[in-house]
């Protein structure tokens, strides 16, 4: 008796499946790293630079003095806290 139809085995109906949700969920997975990327939700898309961006705009807006955004932006670059 044939149970899978077409004289297949149900082994391979279910390896089929299988592979199936691999290359659904695969898909699904690029397409969430693209678009994670080209909207700049990640440290390294395109809005990977905002601190400095911010730190610019408080400068421009009087908020800090040079001196204070140059120790701000230095600890940017280094990745360090700066002190308060």
């Amino acid at each position: 008796m044939m149970w899978g139809g077409w004289g297949v085995s149900p082994a391979a109906w279910v390896v089929e499946l299988v592979l199936l949700l691999l290359a659904a969920g695969g898909g699904a997975a690029g397409a969430v790293l693209l678009l994670g990327r080209r909207t700049g939700t990640w440290p390294d898309g395109p809005e990977g630079d905002r601190p400095r961006r911010i730190l610019d705009e408080r400068l421009a807006a009087g908020e800090i003095d040079v001196e204070e955004y140059e120790r701000l932006r230095t600890a940017l670059r280094s990745g360090s806290r700066p002190a308060p």
